[in-house]
C-alpha cells in the first residue's frame, strides 16, 4: 500500500487587493500634503490641515488600513510635477506679450522636479509590488 500524503495545505482564500477608491484616497492625501508644503506661505496653511485630517481618518478607518497606503508616496509627486509644469519654458528668462506690454520672469529648469516626481512614483510602484508579493508569500505559507 503506497499512500501518498499531501503535505500542502488545503485551498486558501487569497485576500482581495484594496479597492481603487482606497488608492485614490491615499494618493489625494499625498497630493494635498505635497501641495500644502510647496505652497506653505499661501494656500498651504489651508491644505495641510485637510491632508492631516485625511491621514488620521485613513489610519482609523479599517477599509483604508491596508497596502493602498503606498499610494500616499505617489501622491507626493503632485507638487513637483506641478512646479515642473509651471517652469516648462525654463531655465532662464521667459517673456510673454500681455495686454499692456510684455511680462518677463525667470524660470527654473523643470527637469529636477520631474526627476523627483518620477522617483516618488517609482518608489510607490515598487513598494506596492513588494507588499503584494509579501502578502502572497504569507498566504502560501499558511
Amino acid at each position: 500500500m503506497n499512500q501518498m500524503s499531501d503535505s500542502s495545505p488545503g485551498p486558501t482564500t487569497r485576500p482581495h487587493p484594496p479597492a481603487l477608491w482606497a488608492y485614490l484616497w491615499w494618493a489625494a492625501t499625498g497630493a494635498l500634503l505635497s501641495c500644502g508644503v510647496a505652497s506653505l506661505l499661501t494656500i498651504g496653511v489651508f491644505l495641510l490641515p485637510i491632508a492631516l485630517a485625511l491621514i488620521v481618518l485613513g489610519s482609523l478607518w479599517s477599509p483604508l488600513r491596508n497596502e493602498a497606503v503606498v499610494a500616499l508616496v505617489a501622491g507626493l509627486a503632485a507638487a513637483p510635477l506641478y512646479i515642473a509644469w509651471l517652469n516648462r519654458q525654463g531655465p532662464g528668462r521667459f517673456c510673454e506679450t500681455i495686454k499692456d506690454g510684455t511680462a518677463c520672469s525667470e524660470l527654473w529648469s523643470p527637469w529636477p522636479f520631474v526627476a523627483v516626481a518620477l522617483v516618488l512614483l517609482a518608489v510607490s510602484a515598487v513598494a506596492a509590488v513588494r507588499t503584494r508579493r509579501v502578502q502572497d508569500g504569507l498566504d502560501r505559507r499558511s
